[in-house]
Protein backbone atom coordinates (compact mmCIF):
# COMPACT_ATOMS: atom_id res chain seq x y z
CA UNK A 1 0.00 0.00 0.00
CA UNK A 2 2.77 2.56 0.02
CA UNK A 3 2.50 2.79 -4.04
CA UNK A 4 0.12 5.66 -4.68
CA UNK A 5 -1.91 4.70 -8.00
CA UNK A 6 -0.02 6.41 -10.89
CA UNK A 7 -2.80 6.82 -13.24
CA UNK A 8 -6.62 6.44 -13.65
CA UNK A 9 -6.15 3.93 -16.48
CA UNK A 10 -6.48 0.38 -15.59
CA UNK A 11 -3.47 -0.52 -17.74
CA UNK A 12 -1.23 1.29 -15.55
CA UNK A 13 -2.28 -0.26 -12.57
CA UNK A 14 -0.33 -2.82 -11.01
CA UNK A 15 -1.89 -5.92 -8.76
CA UNK A 16 -0.17 -4.52 -5.87
CA UNK A 17 -2.22 -1.45 -6.23
CA UNK A 18 -5.18 -3.10 -7.61
CA UNK A 19 -4.99 -4.93 -4.51
CA UNK A 20 -4.81 -1.70 -1.90
CA UNK A 21 -7.64 0.03 -4.08
CA UNK A 22 -9.76 -3.41 -3.34
CA UNK A 23 -8.89 -3.11 -0.24
CA UNK A 24 -9.70 0.32 1.27
CA UNK A 25 -12.32 0.90 -1.08
CA UNK A 26 -14.27 -2.26 0.75
CA UNK A 27 -13.14 -1.42 4.29
CA UNK A 28 -15.15 1.72 3.72
CA UNK A 29 -18.01 0.64 2.16
CA UNK A 30 -18.30 -2.07 5.38
CA UNK A 31 -17.91 1.25 7.70
CA UNK A 32 -20.54 3.31 5.15
CA UNK A 33 -23.24 0.37 5.25
CA UNK A 34 -22.50 -1.07 8.96
CA UNK A 35 -23.80 2.38 10.07
CA UNK A 36 -26.93 2.65 8.91
CA UNK A 37 -27.76 -0.43 11.05
CA UNK A 38 -25.78 0.55 13.86
CA UNK A 39 -27.05 4.17 13.77
CA UNK A 40 -30.68 3.00 13.18
CA UNK A 41 -30.33 0.37 16.39
CA UNK A 42 -29.49 3.51 18.59
CA UNK A 43 -32.77 6.00 17.46
CA UNK A 44 -35.28 5.00 20.07
CA UNK A 45 -32.37 5.97 23.10
CA UNK A 46 -31.76 9.61 21.08
CA UNK A 47 -35.07 9.99 21.24
CA UNK A 48 -35.28 9.57 24.77
CA UNK A 49 -32.37 11.34 25.46
CA UNK A 50 -33.14 14.66 23.15
CA UNK A 51 -36.70 14.24 23.88
CA UNK A 52 -37.62 14.42 19.94
CA UNK A 53 -40.23 13.58 18.32
CA UNK A 54 -40.31 10.10 16.70
CA UNK A 55 -40.88 11.76 12.80
CA UNK A 56 -38.07 14.42 14.08
CA UNK A 57 -35.83 11.49 15.22
CA UNK A 58 -36.45 9.39 11.60
CA UNK A 59 -34.33 12.40 10.08
CA UNK A 60 -30.77 10.93 11.69
CA UNK A 61 -31.81 7.92 9.52
CA UNK A 62 -33.29 9.21 6.88
CA UNK A 63 -30.43 11.63 5.74
CA UNK A 64 -28.16 9.14 4.72
CA UNK A 65 -30.59 7.24 2.29
CA UNK A 66 -31.42 10.64 0.66
CA UNK A 67 -28.38 11.98 0.56
CA UNK A 68 -26.82 9.05 -1.44
CA UNK A 69 -30.19 9.05 -3.59
CA UNK A 70 -29.99 12.79 -4.51
CA UNK A 71 -26.37 14.32 -4.59
CA UNK A 72 -24.80 11.25 -6.04
CA UNK A 73 -26.02 11.95 -9.37
CA UNK A 74 -23.96 15.47 -8.81
CA UNK A 75 -21.43 14.20 -7.30
CA UNK A 76 -20.86 11.23 -10.06
CA UNK A 77 -20.77 13.95 -12.89
CA UNK A 78 -18.08 16.39 -10.42
CA UNK A 79 -15.95 13.08 -10.36
CA UNK A 80 -15.60 12.79 -13.83
CA UNK A 81 -14.95 16.91 -13.75
CA UNK A 82 -12.61 17.47 -10.85
CA UNK A 83 -11.27 13.39 -10.66
CA UNK A 84 -12.98 10.49 -9.16
CA UNK A 85 -10.40 9.87 -6.53
CA UNK A 86 -10.37 13.62 -5.67
CA UNK A 87 -14.45 13.37 -4.71
CA UNK A 88 -13.77 10.17 -2.70
CA UNK A 89 -10.95 11.46 -0.64
CA UNK A 90 -13.34 14.56 0.03
CA UNK A 91 -16.44 11.99 0.80
CA UNK A 92 -14.58 9.64 2.82
CA UNK A 93 -12.57 12.61 5.11
CA UNK A 94 -16.08 14.00 5.52
CA UNK A 95 -18.33 11.07 6.69
CA UNK A 96 -15.31 10.92 9.21
CA UNK A 97 -15.21 14.71 10.39
CA UNK A 98 -19.18 14.52 10.56
CA UNK A 99 -19.01 10.89 12.83
CA UNK A 100 -16.41 12.95 15.18
CA UNK A 101 -18.92 15.80 15.53
CA UNK A 102 -22.31 13.49 16.20
CA UNK A 103 -20.07 11.56 19.40
CA UNK A 104 -19.87 14.74 20.54
CA UNK A 105 -23.66 16.22 20.10
CA UNK A 106 -25.09 17.29 23.07
CA UNK A 107 -28.24 18.77 21.56
CA UNK A 108 -30.87 17.41 18.46
CA UNK A 109 -29.84 19.57 16.11
CA UNK A 110 -25.84 19.59 16.33
CA UNK A 111 -26.27 15.34 16.00
CA UNK A 112 -29.00 16.23 13.10
CA UNK A 113 -25.82 18.82 11.58
CA UNK A 114 -23.29 15.91 12.37
CA UNK A 115 -25.61 13.52 10.04
CA UNK A 116 -25.81 15.93 7.19
CA UNK A 117 -22.18 16.17 7.03
CA UNK A 118 -21.70 12.71 7.20
CA UNK A 119 -24.37 11.95 4.31
CA UNK A 120 -22.61 14.00 2.32
CA UNK A 121 -19.44 12.37 2.64
CA UNK A 122 -21.53 9.26 1.34
CA UNK A 123 -22.83 10.59 -1.22
CA UNK A 124 -19.49 11.74 -2.28
CA UNK A 125 -17.81 8.01 -1.53
CA UNK A 126 -20.66 5.54 -2.46
CA UNK A 127 -20.71 6.04 -6.12
CA UNK A 128 -17.32 6.65 -6.40
CA UNK A 129 -16.30 3.26 -5.33
CA UNK A 130 -17.46 0.92 -7.86
CA UNK A 131 -15.88 3.87 -11.03
CA UNK A 132 -12.83 3.53 -9.36
CA UNK A 133 -13.20 -0.50 -9.12
CA UNK A 134 -14.04 -0.21 -13.12
CA UNK A 135 -10.87 1.92 -14.09
CA UNK A 136 -8.74 0.05 -11.56
CA UNK A 137 -9.55 -3.26 -12.88
CA UNK A 138 -9.21 -4.37 -16.19
CA UNK A 139 -12.45 -5.75 -17.79
CA UNK A 140 -11.14 -9.73 -17.06
CA UNK A 141 -10.67 -9.19 -12.94
CA UNK A 142 -13.58 -6.29 -13.21
CA UNK A 143 -16.44 -8.52 -11.88
CA UNK A 144 -13.81 -10.41 -8.86
CA UNK A 145 -13.54 -6.67 -8.08
CA UNK A 146 -17.23 -5.83 -8.04
CA UNK A 147 -18.36 -9.01 -6.50
CA UNK A 148 -15.53 -8.44 -3.34
CA UNK A 149 -17.18 -4.64 -3.41
CA UNK A 150 -20.35 -6.28 -3.26
CA UNK A 151 -19.29 -8.44 -0.37
CA UNK A 152 -18.08 -6.11 1.96
CA UNK A 153 -21.63 -4.29 1.45
CA UNK A 154 -23.43 -7.04 2.55
CA UNK A 155 -21.33 -7.38 5.52
CA UNK A 156 -21.62 -3.70 6.12
CA UNK A 157 -25.34 -4.29 6.14
CA UNK A 158 -25.99 -7.65 8.26
CA UNK A 159 -23.42 -6.74 11.28
CA UNK A 160 -24.49 -3.27 11.56
CA UNK A 161 -28.15 -3.98 14.18
CA UNK A 162 -25.46 -5.95 16.08
CA UNK A 163 -22.56 -4.38 16.34
CA UNK A 164 -24.63 -1.23 17.30
CA UNK A 165 -26.82 -2.85 19.95
CA UNK A 166 -23.44 -3.96 21.46
CA UNK A 167 -22.23 -0.46 21.39
CA UNK A 168 -25.36 1.24 22.72
CA UNK A 169 -25.39 -1.65 25.43
CA UNK A 170 -21.62 -0.68 26.15
CA UNK A 171 -21.26 2.71 25.88
CA UNK A 172 -24.41 4.48 24.68
CA UNK A 173 -25.05 5.86 21.02
CA UNK A 174 -22.22 8.01 21.40
CA UNK A 175 -20.17 4.90 21.27
CA UNK A 176 -21.28 4.26 17.65
CA UNK A 177 -20.34 7.85 16.30
CA UNK A 178 -16.56 7.42 18.19
CA UNK A 179 -16.52 3.62 16.58
CA UNK A 180 -16.99 5.38 12.92
CA UNK A 181 -14.53 8.17 13.97
CA UNK A 182 -11.61 5.94 14.75
CA UNK A 183 -12.27 3.20 11.82
CA UNK A 184 -12.98 6.07 9.13
CA UNK A 185 -10.21 8.27 10.50
CA UNK A 186 -8.20 4.62 9.57
CA UNK A 187 -9.45 4.72 5.79
CA UNK A 188 -9.19 7.76 5.64
CA UNK A 189 -5.34 7.87 6.10
CA UNK A 190 -5.17 4.71 3.80
CA UNK A 191 -6.95 6.53 0.92
CA UNK A 192 -4.84 9.30 1.22
CA UNK A 193 -1.70 7.65 0.96
CA UNK A 194 -2.70 5.35 -1.88
CA UNK A 195 -4.73 7.62 -4.04
CA UNK A 196 -2.46 10.15 -4.68
CA UNK A 197 -2.77 13.09 -6.90
CA UNK A 198 -6.59 14.09 -7.93
CA UNK A 199 -7.70 11.53 -10.83
CA UNK A 200 -8.08 11.93 -14.51
CA UNK A 201 -9.82 15.72 -14.41
CA UNK A 202 -11.81 17.18 -17.38
CA UNK A 203 -12.15 20.92 -18.32
CA UNK A 204 -15.64 21.44 -18.93
CA UNK A 205 -18.75 22.92 -17.42
CA UNK A 206 -20.67 21.89 -14.63
CA UNK A 207 -24.44 22.01 -15.10
CA UNK A 208 -25.40 24.21 -12.01
CA UNK A 209 -29.22 24.52 -12.94
CA UNK A 210 -29.94 20.95 -13.01
CA UNK A 211 -28.25 20.46 -10.41
CA UNK A 212 -29.75 23.28 -7.75
CA UNK A 213 -33.04 21.57 -9.79
CA UNK A 214 -32.37 17.73 -9.14
CA UNK A 215 -31.63 18.66 -5.51
CA UNK A 216 -35.05 20.30 -5.32
CA UNK A 217 -37.53 18.11 -7.21
CA UNK A 218 -35.90 14.49 -6.04
CA UNK A 219 -35.49 14.49 -2.69
CA UNK A 220 -39.05 16.20 -2.03
CA UNK A 221 -40.74 13.20 -4.61
CA UNK A 222 -38.06 10.37 -2.07
CA UNK A 223 -39.45 12.09 1.51
CA UNK A 224 -43.25 11.93 -0.12
CA UNK A 225 -42.78 8.57 -0.38
CA UNK A 226 -41.39 7.59 2.40
CA UNK A 227 -44.05 9.67 4.57
CA UNK A 228 -46.49 8.86 3.04
CA UNK A 229 -47.43 5.60 4.66
CA UNK A 230 -47.45 6.79 7.97
CA UNK A 231 -48.12 11.00 7.53
CA UNK A 232 -51.03 9.92 4.66
CA UNK A 233 -50.97 10.22 1.51
CA UNK A 234 -53.11 13.04 1.55
CA UNK A 235 -51.23 15.26 4.19
CA UNK A 236 -50.01 18.78 3.37
CA UNK A 237 -46.36 17.96 3.82
CA UNK A 238 -46.45 14.75 1.67
CA UNK A 239 -48.82 16.37 -1.07
CA UNK A 240 -46.51 19.22 -1.17
CA UNK A 241 -43.49 16.58 -2.07
CA UNK A 242 -44.99 15.18 -4.12
CA UNK A 243 -46.14 18.31 -6.44
CA UNK A 244 -42.20 19.87 -6.21
CA UNK A 245 -41.19 16.13 -7.22
CA UNK A 246 -43.45 15.72 -10.14
CA UNK A 247 -43.31 19.03 -11.36
CA UNK A 248 -39.58 19.96 -11.04
CA UNK A 249 -38.15 16.40 -12.14
CA UNK A 250 -39.81 16.74 -15.81
CA UNK A 251 -38.43 20.02 -16.31
CA UNK A 252 -35.34 18.53 -15.31
CA UNK A 253 -35.30 16.31 -17.85
CA UNK A 254 -36.35 19.29 -20.15
CA UNK A 255 -33.11 21.13 -19.27
CA UNK A 256 -30.45 17.91 -19.64
CA UNK A 257 -32.04 17.64 -23.31
CA UNK A 258 -30.95 20.86 -24.20
CA UNK A 259 -27.70 21.39 -21.83
CA UNK A 260 -24.39 21.42 -24.00
CA UNK A 261 -22.95 19.26 -20.72
CA UNK A 262 -25.80 17.82 -19.16
CA UNK A 263 -25.55 16.37 -15.25
CA UNK A 264 -26.58 13.22 -16.83
CA UNK A 265 -26.06 12.66 -20.70
CA UNK A 266 -29.72 10.89 -21.63
CA UNK A 267 -28.49 9.73 -24.46
CA UNK A 268 -26.78 7.43 -22.74
CA UNK A 269 -30.01 5.15 -22.45
CA UNK A 270 -30.03 4.60 -26.05
CA UNK A 271 -27.44 1.89 -25.91
CA UNK A 272 -30.12 -0.57 -25.31
CA UNK A 273 -27.54 -3.03 -22.67
CA UNK A 274 -26.84 -0.29 -20.57
CA UNK A 275 -30.45 0.54 -20.59
CA UNK A 276 -31.73 -2.57 -19.90
CA UNK A 277 -28.91 -3.21 -16.95
CA UNK A 278 -30.17 0.10 -15.18
CA UNK A 279 -33.84 -0.89 -15.81
CA UNK A 280 -33.52 -4.74 -14.44
CA UNK A 281 -31.42 -2.85 -11.08
CA UNK A 282 -34.40 -0.61 -10.46
CA UNK A 283 -37.57 -3.33 -11.22
CA UNK A 284 -35.01 -5.73 -8.93
CA UNK A 285 -35.24 -2.89 -6.15
CA UNK A 286 -38.50 -2.51 -6.38
CA UNK A 287 -39.19 -5.98 -6.01
CA UNK A 288 -36.57 -7.28 -2.97
CA UNK A 289 -36.40 -4.41 -0.79
CA UNK A 290 -39.89 -4.53 0.92
CA UNK A 291 -38.70 -7.56 2.15
CA UNK A 292 -36.33 -5.67 5.31
CA UNK A 293 -39.80 -4.12 6.32
CA UNK A 294 -42.10 -6.92 6.12
CA UNK A 295 -39.41 -9.99 7.41
CA UNK A 296 -39.01 -8.53 11.13
CA UNK A 297 -43.14 -7.84 11.44
CA UNK A 298 -43.89 -11.44 9.93
CA UNK A 299 -41.62 -12.98 12.52
CA UNK A 300 -42.62 -10.98 15.84
CA UNK A 301 -45.92 -10.51 14.81
CA UNK A 302 -47.05 -13.55 12.88
CA UNK A 303 -44.81 -16.46 14.51
CA UNK A 304 -44.19 -14.48 17.55
CA UNK A 305 -40.34 -14.74 17.39
CA UNK A 306 -38.26 -13.24 19.95
CA UNK A 307 -35.99 -9.89 18.86
CA UNK A 308 -32.84 -11.94 19.13
CA UNK A 309 -34.34 -14.80 16.87
CA UNK A 310 -35.72 -11.81 14.73
CA UNK A 311 -31.49 -10.57 14.38
CA UNK A 312 -30.45 -13.69 13.65
CA UNK A 313 -33.00 -14.83 10.79
CA UNK A 314 -32.68 -11.48 9.00
CA UNK A 315 -28.78 -11.98 9.03
CA UNK A 316 -29.36 -14.96 6.91
CA UNK A 317 -30.14 -12.32 3.68
CA UNK A 318 -27.04 -10.44 3.67
CA UNK A 319 -24.98 -13.39 4.31
CA UNK A 320 -26.42 -15.17 1.40
CA UNK A 321 -25.83 -12.35 -0.65
CA UNK A 322 -22.34 -11.32 0.85
CA UNK A 323 -21.37 -15.29 -0.25
CA UNK A 324 -23.08 -15.09 -3.50
CA UNK A 325 -21.28 -11.96 -4.24
CA UNK A 326 -18.20 -13.28 -4.15
CA UNK A 327 -18.17 -15.95 -6.23
CA UNK A 328 -20.66 -14.52 -9.12
CA UNK A 329 -18.07 -11.85 -9.59
CA UNK A 330 -15.88 -14.35 -10.38
CA UNK A 331 -18.01 -16.14 -12.61
CA UNK A 332 -18.50 -13.12 -14.42
CA UNK A 333 -15.12 -12.65 -15.23
CA UNK A 334 -15.04 -16.30 -16.55
CA UNK A 335 -18.83 -16.61 -18.11
CA UNK A 336 -21.51 -14.52 -19.78
CA UNK A 337 -21.86 -11.87 -17.36
CA UNK A 338 -25.29 -10.69 -18.54
CA UNK A 339 -26.47 -14.57 -18.41
CA UNK A 340 -25.21 -14.29 -14.97
CA UNK A 341 -27.25 -11.23 -13.82
CA UNK A 342 -30.49 -13.31 -15.24
CA UNK A 343 -29.53 -16.88 -13.47
CA UNK A 344 -29.48 -14.03 -10.20
CA UNK A 345 -32.99 -12.36 -11.03
CA UNK A 346 -34.45 -15.78 -11.55
CA UNK A 347 -33.56 -16.13 -7.94
CA UNK A 348 -34.78 -13.35 -6.64
CA UNK A 349 -38.05 -13.53 -8.44
CA UNK A 350 -38.64 -17.48 -7.46
CA UNK A 351 -37.28 -16.02 -3.73
CA UNK A 352 -39.86 -13.13 -3.63
CA UNK A 353 -43.06 -16.25 -5.17
CA UNK A 354 -41.16 -18.35 -2.17
CA UNK A 355 -41.93 -15.23 0.39
CA UNK A 356 -45.23 -14.02 -0.60
CA UNK A 357 -46.84 -17.81 -0.39
CA UNK A 358 -45.55 -17.32 3.70
CA UNK A 359 -48.39 -18.01 6.57
CA UNK A 360 -49.25 -17.86 9.87
CA UNK A 361 -48.87 -21.68 10.00
CA UNK A 362 -45.17 -21.59 8.37
CA UNK A 363 -42.10 -21.97 10.80
CA UNK A 364 -39.07 -20.06 10.54
CA UNK A 365 -37.15 -22.46 8.15
CA UNK A 366 -39.81 -21.31 5.44
CA UNK A 367 -38.43 -17.90 5.78
CA UNK A 368 -35.08 -18.61 6.51
CA UNK A 369 -35.58 -20.68 3.03
CA UNK A 370 -37.01 -17.59 1.39
CA UNK A 371 -34.62 -14.93 2.17
CA UNK A 372 -31.89 -17.19 1.66
CA UNK A 373 -32.61 -17.48 -1.82
CA UNK A 374 -33.50 -13.73 -2.44
CA UNK A 375 -29.96 -12.88 -0.63
CA UNK A 376 -27.92 -14.95 -3.13
CA UNK A 377 -30.20 -14.01 -5.73
CA UNK A 378 -29.12 -10.38 -5.20
CA UNK A 379 -25.27 -11.69 -4.33
CA UNK A 380 -25.50 -13.24 -7.84
CA UNK A 381 -27.24 -9.93 -9.89
CA UNK A 382 -25.42 -7.12 -8.45
CA UNK A 383 -22.05 -7.49 -9.40
CA UNK A 384 -22.27 -8.97 -12.86
CA UNK A 385 -24.84 -6.64 -13.50
CA UNK A 386 -22.74 -4.15 -12.63
CA UNK A 387 -20.24 -5.53 -14.70
CA UNK A 388 -22.20 -5.60 -18.12
CA UNK A 389 -23.32 -1.82 -17.34
CA UNK A 390 -19.94 -0.68 -17.22
CA UNK A 391 -18.86 -2.71 -20.32
CA UNK A 392 -21.39 -0.30 -22.06
CA UNK A 393 -20.11 2.90 -21.49
CA UNK A 394 -16.84 4.61 -21.85
CA UNK A 395 -14.23 5.24 -19.37
CA UNK A 396 -14.82 8.87 -18.83
CA UNK A 397 -18.63 8.40 -17.56
CA UNK A 398 -17.59 5.56 -15.22
CA UNK A 399 -18.40 8.24 -12.28
CA UNK A 400 -21.60 9.22 -13.38
CA UNK A 401 -22.72 5.82 -14.45
CA UNK A 402 -21.50 4.47 -10.83
CA UNK A 403 -23.66 7.55 -9.18
CA UNK A 404 -26.92 6.58 -11.78
CA UNK A 405 -26.76 2.66 -10.32
CA UNK A 406 -26.57 3.84 -6.62
CA UNK A 407 -29.20 6.78 -7.24
CA UNK A 408 -31.62 5.13 -8.96
CA UNK A 409 -31.29 2.17 -6.75
CA UNK A 410 -31.84 3.32 -3.73
CA UNK A 411 -35.15 5.53 -4.78
CA UNK A 412 -36.79 2.17 -6.69
CA UNK A 413 -36.10 0.68 -3.39
CA UNK A 414 -37.98 3.10 -1.28
CA UNK A 415 -41.25 3.35 -4.35
CA UNK A 416 -41.18 -0.95 -3.61
CA UNK A 417 -41.70 -0.13 0.17
CA UNK A 418 -44.38 1.94 -0.35
CA UNK A 419 -45.82 -0.11 -2.51
CA UNK A 420 -45.77 -2.67 -0.73
CA UNK A 421 -47.41 -0.77 2.55
CA UNK A 422 -49.69 0.56 0.72
CA UNK A 423 -50.62 -2.55 -0.89
CA UNK A 424 -50.59 -4.21 2.36
CA UNK A 425 -53.00 -1.29 3.86
CA UNK A 426 -55.24 -1.70 1.11
CA UNK A 427 -55.59 -5.22 1.86
CA UNK A 428 -55.42 -6.01 5.42
CA UNK A 429 -57.09 -2.23 6.40
CA UNK A 430 -57.14 -1.21 10.25
CA UNK A 431 -56.81 -4.62 11.40
CA UNK A 432 -53.63 -5.47 9.58
CA UNK A 433 -51.04 -4.43 12.18
CA UNK A 434 -53.63 -6.10 14.70
CA UNK A 435 -54.23 -9.73 13.60
CA UNK A 436 -51.36 -12.16 12.47
CA UNK A 437 -54.08 -13.62 10.28
CA UNK A 438 -54.52 -10.43 8.32
CA UNK A 439 -50.94 -9.48 8.01
CA UNK A 440 -50.13 -12.55 6.42
CA UNK A 441 -52.95 -12.16 3.67
CA UNK A 442 -51.80 -8.33 3.07
CA UNK A 443 -47.98 -9.65 2.95
CA UNK A 444 -49.21 -12.06 0.51
CA UNK A 445 -51.39 -10.52 -1.64
CA UNK A 446 -48.31 -7.15 -1.63
CA UNK A 447 -45.86 -9.53 -2.63
CA UNK A 448 -47.94 -11.19 -5.50
CA UNK A 449 -48.58 -7.71 -6.58
CA UNK A 450 -44.61 -6.97 -6.82
CA UNK A 451 -43.62 -10.38 -7.80
CA UNK A 452 -44.53 -9.66 -11.98
CA UNK A 453 -42.50 -6.64 -11.72
CA UNK A 454 -39.33 -9.12 -11.22
CA UNK A 455 -40.17 -11.05 -13.90
CA UNK A 456 -40.25 -7.97 -15.63
CA UNK A 457 -36.39 -6.97 -14.66
CA UNK A 458 -35.40 -10.68 -15.83
CA UNK A 459 -37.30 -10.41 -19.28
CA UNK A 460 -35.53 -7.41 -19.92
CA UNK A 461 -32.20 -8.32 -19.36
CA UNK A 462 -32.75 -11.51 -20.88
CA UNK A 463 -33.85 -9.94 -24.07
CA UNK A 464 -30.98 -7.33 -24.06
CA UNK A 465 -28.50 -9.98 -23.55
CA UNK A 466 -30.19 -11.96 -26.64
CA UNK A 467 -30.41 -8.83 -29.09
CA UNK A 468 -26.81 -7.73 -27.70
CA UNK A 469 -25.74 -11.70 -29.37
CA UNK A 470 -27.08 -11.00 -32.60
CA UNK A 471 -25.43 -7.67 -33.17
Amino acid sequence: MNSPIRSAASSLVTRAEQRAILTVTCSAAFLFFNSFGSIGVALPTMQKQFGSSLAAIQWVSLMGTVAVSSLSLCFGRAGSILGQKRIYKTGVALYTIGAGFGALANSFAALLSARVVMAIGLAMAVPMSTAILATAFEPKSRGRALGTFASAVAVGRMTGPTIGGFLLELGGWPWIFWMNFLIGSAVTLAVGKIFLGPGEQRHEPFDVWGSLLLLLSYPALLLGLTFAPTAGWTSSFVAGCFIVGLVGLPIFVWIELRTKKPLIEITMFKHKVLAAAVAAAVLCNITHYPVGLCAPLYLQNVLGASAVVTGLVLAVLPLSTALASWISGRLADRLDAALIACVGLLLIFGGIVYYSGLETDHNLVYIIGALAVVGTGLGIFTPSNQKVAFASVQQDDYGILAAILSSFGTAAGTIGTTMAVALMELRGGQRLWAEPVVFASAQHFAFSCLAPIGLLALLIAYLSRTADSHR
